[in-house]
């Protein structure tokens, strides 16, 4: 298959040969993090936003994954460790760590806290991979795909399939 391309004489390229900066199919918007030097991404559309970590209260009683609360402009948002959701060791917080806040729907909120938040990416859907779920396993179903891109692996996180 051929796109034209107007910026080459001839105008033509296959699209094997395009560089992925001049891919112009559907793409997936991502905010891309790291835990223990893999990088994942979430969906733009679910993510409300991106904060430096302060003061998270602690909730007695809570699953071993959830830090605790904090309070954002008046609304109380639950903050899970995802290292530890992802069975990694724990990690100190640092000037890096950031809590990606996600909206899962109209009435649930969850904070995330990551090692680091790379960037906002869009991913041509041509360059994710879908998971086969008929593994069984059940880590898997949290992922929503894999994508090859720029010499990076990202693991595509689905959200709410990850805190139903």
């Amino acid at each position: 298959m051929e796109l034209m391309n107007p910026s080459i004489p001839g105008g033509n390229i296959p699209v094997d040969n395009m560089d992925d900066e001049d891919y112009i199919g559907p793409s997936a918007r991502c905010v891309l993090f790291t835990l223990e030097n893999e990088t994942y991404g979430i969906h733009v559309k679910k993510i409300r936003e991106v904060l430096r970590v302060g003061n998270i209260r602690k909730v007695a009683g809570a699953d071993y994954n959830v830090l605790g609360i904090i309070n954002v402009r008046g609304v109380i948002v639950t903050v899970v460790d995802t290292r530890t959701m992802n069975g990694m060791p724990k990690k100190e917080v640092d000037d890096l760590s950031r809590i990606i806040i996600v909206e899962l729907d109209d009435e649930r909120t969850v904070g995330m806290l990551v090692d680091f938040v790379m960037e906002v990416k869009d991913i041509p859907e041509n360059k994710i991979e879908a998971l086969s779920s008929s593994r069984g396993d059940q880590s898997s179903k949290y992922i929503q795909g894999i994508a090859h891109y720029q010499d990076n692996i990202i693991i595509l996180i689905d959200v709410d399939n990850l805190f139903d």
